[in-house]
């Protein structure tokens, strides 16, 4: 769906509870904590709070979301070396928006590789000036971010890790590239901004798709005992689908005819 600019800066406005800034090095805002063997939650608190996660495999780790800015990488990078020597290998995108994928500068300069469909990929080169233009606007400390393109370009259905971390794409939901990430081992699902708590911002969502979306991923029938959701507090059972599909109907059941 075409973006609207000034639907945007309302929703970044009306969910930062603070203006965005770069974080000194002693008040951090990243942290991260474990959930599962190898699995580890990662909250960046730069403005909306989002929730990216960390996979520590057994020659390298996977992150999953790119975390908002190269500062807060550069955070997320300082946590996973306190807990392990093993290197950042693959960084995944699990959409376009500056959230998700703010921080891919700092991980290509590491030397990871960063993951991405072809949809994901359309949608940064189409799209990725406007946000950043339209968060700056409402909050100047954000860093003016060129586009960093993901180095790798996968189809869906992309998993890492010898399978261990497995993409979902099931169609358009929050965004029209929106990807779940599934570990089957520790029976977690990642919902990123997908699934959440609260009805957040819909200005990139498809309305029509979104239900028919969150079906299909309940009729995979996934062993999950944990949903890791991308905004706001992170750890939920799979009640939450139900959740999220209830207020998705109250917004069309509110909505002007």
């Amino acid at each position: 769906m075409r973006l609207r600019s000034l639907a945007l800066l309302l929703a970044v406005a009306a969910a930062c509870a603070t203006p965005a800034r770069p974080p000194a090095d002693d008040t951090p805002d990243v942290d991260l904590t474990p959930l599962r063997s190898r699995l580890y939650i990662a909250e960046d608190r730069f403005c909306v709070q989002e929730n990216s996660m960390v996979y520590v495999g057994d020659a390298y780790v996977t992150v999953i979301g790119a975390t908002w800015t190269p500062d807060t990488a550069r955070q997320l990078h300082a946590r996973i070396r306190a807990i392990t020597p093993l290197p950042v290998r693959d960084v995944i995108l699990t959409n376009y928006h500056p959230d998700r994928a703010g921080g891919t500068a700092y991980w290509l300069g590491l030397g990871a590789d960063v993951l991405a469909t072809p949809r994901t990929l359309r949608l940064l080169e189409l799209h990725w000036d406007r946000i950043v233009g339209d968060v700056r606007a409402t909050y100047p400390q954000y860093p003016s971010l060129p586009l960093a393109r993901p180095t790798r370009v996968l189809p869906d259905g992309f998993a890492v890790q010898n399978g261990a971390v497995r993409t979902l794409y099931l169609g358009p939901s929050h965004t029209d590239d929106g990807l779940f990430v599934y570990f089957p081992e520790q029976r977690v699902l990642y919902g990123g901004c997908i699934l959440k708590e609260q009805l957040g911002n819909l200005d990139s969502a498809n309305l029509s798709e979104y239900p028919r979306t969150l079906r299909r991923l309940v009729d995979l029938r996934l062993p999950t005992d944990v949903i890791v959701s991308g905004h706001w507090s992170p750890v939920h059972g799979t009640e939450l689908i139900d959740t999220y599909l209830r207020l998705l109907a109250e917004h069309a059941a509110a909505a002007p005819r």
